[in-house]
């Protein structure tokens, strides 16, 4: 029973730190990085990336700017995106963003483009490669020592828009209305797009959702440990070694489990407690268990029962088989 017990403690102890681990983990997937760190002397530094790079007719294109601001020479809120999607437009205006990490800072521009201009329009069955403008990041003023600031370029990658129609859609086909007229006319390849109308919404978010279950699964396992609390073993024991049985004590229990045996181990065993005894200064118990041990007949089971009982009331009154 005591084993199935520190099985028990155990199995808990698992679970709190199970659930530990989930909620550091997760949690920390979830915090923001700097873009990228900044060279020794840099003051600012910037990456641009959109996707999709090769997209079918009508798609949006992503676009995301990060920059870093050393923000104990540079004023964040003086740094400018200059930036122009030509022959792509914007869907709305950029959106920035802003997140202190240490003394730095990270700035992110975001926005969405599409193509309204016939430019970018491929013919069917073609595509259009385009190469957007380069952009730059600029900073108006000085920094905090009354130096400039360099202009930073974004080059932007090719994108190529793929039509969405194959030549042989805008062939004529030949309609039979109802009255029988042969007519021919031109079939809409009409198709479904699976891209998504727009940003995923939650009724609850995901950060409500994590700490509430972490929540949940502490109180569980919180609950487990106060249902199986009577069968779990003494946390102030645990740890703790029983103390050393002295040699006279592990000679009584020899006699005391030898009595129901073969009588040739019975005498053995008092023969071993009276020498224990004459050693620990109990000189009438050793001299009883001397002549129980050699006694003609078998050690009667009465007889060595009382004097297992004396010793263990001896024992009782001191302390490691010694005199306190």
């Amino acid at each position: 029973m005591s084993r199935l017990r520190y099985v028990l403690l155990a199995a808990l102890a698992a679970g709190f730190v199970a659930v530990a681990v989930v909620v550091a983990v997760v949690g920390r997937g979830g915090s923001a990085q700097p873009a990228r760190s900044l060279g020794h002397g840099q003051l600012v530094s910037a990456t641009a990336t959109l996707s999709p790079q090769s997209l079918l007719f009508g798609q949006p294109i992503h676009v995301r700017v990060e920059a870093v601001v050393d923000r104990r020479q540079l004023d964040p809120r003086r740094v400018r995106l200059d930036a122009h999607w030509t022959p792509f437009q914007s869907v709305a205006p950029p959106v920035r963003t802003k997140k202190d990490v240490g003394p730095f800072t990270r700035l992110v521009w975001t926005v969405d483009l599409h193509c309204v201009t016939t430019a970018c329009v491929p013919k069917p069955g073609l595509f259009v490669r385009e190469t957007m403008p380069v952009g730059t990041i600029t900073y108006d003023g000085r920094t905090a020592k009354g130096g400039s600031v360099t202009p930073l370029r974004l080059t932007w990658p090719e994108v190529t828009t793929v039509s969405r129609l194959d030549p042989s859609d805008l062939q004529p086909a030949v309609i039979i209305r109802r009255s029988g007229a042969r007519q021919p006319q031109p079939l809409l390849p009409w198709r479904l797009s699976s891209e998504p109308l727009g940003t995923a919404t939650y009724r609850l978010a995901p950060t409500t959702v994590l700490w509430g279950t972490a929540v949940a699964a502490l109180l569980l396992v919180l609950a487990a440990a106060v249902i199986l609390a009577p069968y779990l073993p003494a946390l102030d024991g645990l740890g703790r070694r029983p103390p050393a049985r002295s040699p006279l004590e592990r000679a009584l229990e020899t006699v005391e489990s030898a009595r129901e045996g073969e009588p040739a181990d019975t005498r053995k065993a008092l023969a071993l407690l009276a020498a224990e005894l004459g050693r620990s200064g109990s000189g009438t118990l050793a001299w009883t268990a001397s002549e129980l041990a050699w006694s003609r007949s078998e050690p009667p089971s009465e007889r060595t029962a009382e004097l297992a009982r004396q010793v263990r009331s001896e024992l009782a009154g001191r302390v490691n088989g010694h005199h306190a």
